[in-house]
């Protein structure tokens, strides 16, 4: 198993994702199709013969191949159609992503911009931290850190958002 691989297991796993609060794991597929998992129902994923393997507590399982997925995801979606709007107008921009030296984080979408950034590590780790008062663009120097899983988080005291970020 690869060095990357390995990274993406212990991504879906859940490893620092206790701060995101997400309550389901998205698999879309090339196709379109969408499957949902609650994440208290998750007994383990593997990556097998270039498989994704997703045992349930009720010992079923589903089976992607690798070459079908578009994104596997973990969200913690609004619940009612009117949140949903609104959250899809406060949004936070990180690019390119993938990122190899100079992360740009984009926060023309939040309400506030007196918040604070942060990029925490898959353990939840806390890697870099900038002040926001008043610019809607904020550049990150990535080039130190290593390969890996991310988390681009902003907090403004009103609203906490936060995205996926891979390191190249």
């Amino acid at each position: 198993m690869t060095q990357k691989t390995k990274l993406i297991v212990l991504f879906f796993l859940g490893i620092g994702l206790t701060g995101l609060q997400a309550q389901n794991m998205y698999v879309k597929e090339i196709n379109g199709t969408q499957t949902v998992y609650a994440l208290n129902s998750l007994q383990k994923l593997t990556f097998s013969s270039g498989n994704l393997i997703v045992a349930k507590t009720d010992n079923t399982q589903g089976v992607y191949a690798r070459s079908t997925l578009r994104y596997l995801g973990f969200y913690n979606f609004p619940v009612s159609i009117q949140e949903q709007e609104n959250d899809e107008k406060m949004s936070l921009l990180a690019y390119p992503n993938p990122v190899s030296n100079e992360l740009t984080i984009d926060l023309s979408g939040m309400k506030s911009l007196n918040g604070t950034l942060r990029i925490l590590n898959i353990e939840g780790k806390v890697m870099k931290t900038k002040v926001v008062s008043s610019s809607n663009i904020v550049m990150f120097d990535m080039s130190q850190l290593p390969m890996g899983f991310y988390f681009c988080q902003y907090n403004n005291g009103i609203e906490i958002k936060t995205v996926e970020i891979i390191k190249q």
